[in-house]
């Protein structure tokens, strides 16, 4: 310790400086070599997760094969966390903060492609054409070594990974979050695709969903056609689509009709409408959504047909959070923007024209913070977002292959798409041990949320459809559910 001539302690701001830049320097060259060596099981968790698509709440394999490499890698496991049988919740390390990292990894159904630029289904149920096999592995990646990076430093706080399953219609981390399993988390870290290099700090679409069932009177199709399910369910869609622009041409509303009869000579006793309504105000979304289930009850009084709502889940979009932005736009630049080799390029390039003939080739191969704009997607983090400050880092696609889209499964499944979620999950264990070594950060990270909530009451998380997802998701998927 140095003292000037008169005795006094001599405080010098450059060497203090000095003394902070080597400290970090040394956290993420202690991260960095930490991490290097888990690309390898990165990468094969991205091709088991690829090659064996579930749909949500039966990730069965999926979240078995991520929860084994965590316990292995010293995280205490609980699975079936809040008695969801795929969804799981790890820990490492003691005290606090809680840094979090959220694993997703279920599938789409009719999305299922071979790993080539040209369409050719596999028979599967679903595809990953949203990524979410590179989701989970690229983010429990950079939890294990954001965990053994903590350890070697002595730093205080913990890892957590939270196995989050049925992400594609936005429900896992709203039971979830409802349930309990996000008790206790300080910050929220993770990542996804998109079309777009960087850390995001912008707003993305609520979401309000639920399925409409009628039930009429099954008969012969020759005769007088009375209590037909089918007609409820057509007139509630053309009803909506001619309403469309007088009640709710600022809002998505779109819907799949799941059951619709079997055969034309037996009149449908039973049709059912699934429902999706976005907008960026949740309150619109819950608007928009209630009037479609309005009108779908004034369709099934007309045709003489009873009728229920199945409600399954409901979510803010992203509420932004520049402090987390911040950091992972940070770390992202120690990274650099993902190293695609010539083949990957030449085989992206390929899919693109394959799913736009005329529409080139543009895929983002810098790194920049993106706090402008609105994303017109949904995801279920988005209501956790409101309630524990998320940041998230992205990396990019080629514009040209569309989201949730058989090229998409096609590109999740080979090799070409590795580099975007490998830069991702190094930057995120950076970013998670920053936030450890530094509890201030994560303070100003809440103090931001609390900002921008502005007590606004936010009501417990929307979602129904629980005793299903826990015992019977198979009925979900084949449309046969009741609740």
């Amino acid at each position: 310790m140095a003292f000037d001539s008169a005795g006094e302690m001599n405080h010098n701001p450059l060497k203090t400086v000095n003394s902070l830049q080597k400290t970090e320097m040394k956290l993420v060259e202690t991260t960095r070599r930490h991490w290097q060596p888990l690309r390898t099981d990165i990468v094969s968790k991205f091709n088991a997760l690829w090659s064996n698509p579930e749909l949500g709440n039966m990730e069965f394999a999926a979240s078995g094969i991520l929860c084994d490499w965590l316990e292995e890698s010293g995280f205490k496991v609980e699975r079936g966390v809040c008695g969801l049988p795929t969804a799981f919740r790890a820990e490492a390390g003691e005290g606090g903060p809680a840094i979090a990292l959220l694993a997703e990894y279920d599938a789409l159904p009719g999305t299922d492609n071979a790993a080539v630029a040209h369409r050719s289904g596999t028979g599967r149920a679903a595809g990953h054409a949203c990524g979410h096999n590179l989701i989970g592995p690229a983010n429990c990646g950079a939890a294990i070594a954001a965990a053994l990076a903590a350890r070697e430093a002595g730093l205080a706080g913990r890892v957590v990974v939270l196995g989050t399953p049925s992400e594609e219609i936005v429900w896992g981390k709203i039971a979830m979050l409802g349930l309990g399993a996000f008790d206790g988390i300080d910050a929220i870290l993770t990542s996804h695709g998109d079309y777009q290099n960087g850390a995001i700090s912008r707003p993305c679409q609520s979401v309000m969903n639920g399925e409409i069932v009628f039930l009429g009177e099954s008969g012969h199709g020759g005769g007088t056609r009375r209590r037909n399910a089918l007609d409820a369910a057509e007139l509630a869609v053309q009803s909506l689509e001619r309403l469309r622009a007088h009640h709710f041409a600022d809002a998505s509303l779109e819907h799949v009709l799941r059951v619709a009869g079997h055969i034309p000579n037996v009149t449908p006793d039973e049709a059912r409408l699934w429902f999706t309504a976005r907008h960026a105000d949740f309150e619109r979304a819950k608007e928009v959504f209630d009037f479609a289930i309005g009108v779908a009850g004034q369709a099934a009084e007309m045709t003489g047909v009873a009728f229920r709502h199945q409600f399954i889940a409901g979510t803010r979009g992203y509420l932004p959070n520049d402090t987390l932005a911040h950091a992972l736009h940070s770390a992202l630049e120690l990274v650099g923007p993902p190293r695609w080799t010539d083949e990957g390029r030449d085989f992206m390039r390929a899919l693109a024209k394959a799913c736009r003939p005329e529409g080139g080739f543009t895929l983002d191969d810098g790194i920049r913070l993106h706090t402008e704009g609105l994303d017109p997607y949904g995801q279920d983090d988005g209501e956790a977002s409101w309630r524990i400050p998320l940041g998230r880092v992205n990396w990019a696609f080629p514009e040209q292959v569309p989201l949730h889209n058989w090229a998409l499964t096609a590109l999740s499944g080979h090799e070409a798409s590795h580099p975007g979620p490998l830069m991702a999950s190094e930057a995120l264990a950076i970013a998670a041990v920053r936030l450890l070594a530094d509890p201030a950060a994560v303070e100003t990270a809440k103090a931001e949320l609390t900002g921008r909530v502005g007590g606004k009451a936010l009501g417990e998380p929307a979602f129904g459809a629980l005793e299903t997802m826990r015992h019977r998701p198979g009925s979900f998927w084949n449309a046969s559910w009741v609740e």
